[in-house]
């Protein structure tokens, strides 16, 4: 890497760690005051004074939040609130949590409760649709994290290429993005739940009757594990987190 790719390299960083803290700067103002939907934000100078930022960075970041869909900008008025648990997207949710906001215990539940069923759907499509690299490479992923657990380590980043390899099994664009922003909401527990060497070695087992069960096409008893599998974590978590 050359020195000018480098320094190109670090001031995106740098960009993008400084409008990470100038959206949560804006959130916590909107929090700290309480706003309710409909009501009106404060303006991009008042924002900037308050947060001590430019008004450019305040603009981007706004611009975002309305992406996103937490606010709405009305032509000719202002920015205002949006009913952020009925309105904002899910990615707002996956964006939040990958800046270091912790989901509530409401939110974890609610979002494996959608995402075991879309892993059923994932799975009974690949019992269906699954061709022979497919398999090969399921179980490329589950010989590697056979190798991890054998020396000691967390194979969270194993668990989350076998769920992406499965899904792709499914041979659906759709839930592979639908699923891949669950996956990135999920990323950090993943690792704290894999530290847990039992819990590595309880999922391995299951992902490797999941392969067996998808390269002989049996759907029903796929879906019925992938449940049972989810339904393991969700458990887990419920533990953990009260």
């Amino acid at each position: 890497m050359t020195s000018e790719t480098s320094e190109h390299s670090k001031t995106k960083t740098a960009n993008g760690t400084h409008g990470n803290a100038v959206i949560m700067g804006i959130l916590g103002y909107l929090q700290e005051r309480r706003l309710q939907p409909g009501d009106k934000l404060p303006s991009e100078r008042d924002f900037a004074e308050r947060l001590g930022v430019g008004r450019n960075a305040v603009r981007e970041a706004l611009a975002t939040l309305v992406t996103l869909r937490m606010v709405e900008s009305r032509p000719n008025s202002g920015i205002y609130m949006r009913h952020i648990a009925r309105e904002s997207s899910f990615e707002a949710l996956v964006m939040l949590t990958g800046m270091g906001e912790v989901p509530t215990v409401t939110e974890v539940a609610e979002t494996m409760e959608v995402r075991a069923h879309l892993e059923v759907l994932a799975i009974t499509l690949a019992c269906e649709r699954r061709t022979e690299a497919d398999i090969a490479r399921l179980e490329a992923v589950l010989s590697e994290t056979e190798q991890v657990l054998d020396l000691g380590g967390n194979i969270s980043e194993m668990d989350t290429e076998f769920h992406i390899a499965m899904v792709d099994a499914a041979h659906n664009s759709i839930l592979v993005r639908v699923l891949n922003a669950f996956y990135q909401l999920t990323a950090e527990r993943r690792v704290v739940m894999f530290a847990n060497r039992e819990q590595g070695e309880a999922s391995a087992k299951e992902h490797r009757r999941l392969v067996e069960y998808v390269k002989h096409k049996d759907s029903a008893k796929a879906a019925k594990l992938i449940l049972a599998h989810m339904n393991r974590a969700r458990q887990y978590w419920k533990t953990v987190l009260e």
